[in-house]
């Protein structure tokens, strides 16, 4: 017996609004992971963090050396916190921490070297770096963001603050500079200009004349 028109139609329909169902389960999948948020201190000297835990029951803290090989890094002020936000007993290794098995996030303090920033991890994290007023990486001139790093501002009371994002990454860098910084770069192209202006002018005059 043959299925009827209304029957094959439904069908259609089912099976497009089971597929529309998966993909978007596989786009929520895809867009969600372990997040590592990064908050650079006012005298940019160093960063508050924290980076989240899954189904684990060690953390190391590394950075990447000169070749990009994991590193351990010195860290301080260190908290283990459950997914309830309530603190966790941990046992403190030397830049390794141990604990009970299971979903946590790490606070903690650590150093920044020259205004250069960067993470190392494991495995894929989505990756937010949070600037404070005053510091800027978008003059490719003094800053410097790693691929993927998605450069956005926010107002943080009255001021303007740079926030980087990287998703899925398990390296990032940011160098960043102070408004000195960018004053001075000012100052020396505008002097490098005006001897340019006094050594080309007479030559075109000349040019000019012969």
């Amino acid at each position: 017996m043959r299925t009827s028109n209304r029957d094959r139609s439904r069908f259609r329909v089912a099976s497009c609004s089971i597929a529309l169902i998966l993909l978007s389960a596989l786009l929520v999948f895809s867009a969600s992971g372990l997040n590592a948020s990064y908050f650079v201190y006012d005298n940019a000297t160093g960063y508050h963090a924290a980076v989240e835990i899954t189904d684990s029951e060690r953390h190391d803290f590394i950075k990447p050396g000169i070749l990009g090989e994991k590193v351990p890094l010195e860290v301080s002020n260190i908290t283990l916190l459950y997914e309830n936000q309530t603190s966790a007993e941990f046992k403190n290794i030397g830049r390794s921490i141990s604990f009970e098995k299971g979903n946590y996030t790490v606070v903690f303090d650590a150093k920044v070297s020259n205004k250069n920033f960067q993470a190392l991890f494991g495995t894929n994290y989505n990756i937010t770096l949070h600037l404070p007023p005053g510091y800027d990486v978008r003059n490719p001139l003094l800053g410097m963001v790693s691929s993927g790093g998605n450069v956005e501002t926010s107002e943080l009371n009255g001021n303007e603050t740079i926030i980087i994002e990287w998703t899925k990454k398990t390296f990032c860098e940011a160098r960043f500079y102070d408004d000195f910084q960018l004053e001075l770069l000012i100052i020396f192209g505008t002097f490098w200009m005006a001897i340019a202006v006094i050594f080309l002018v007479p030559y075109i005059m000349t040019r000019k004349k012969e």
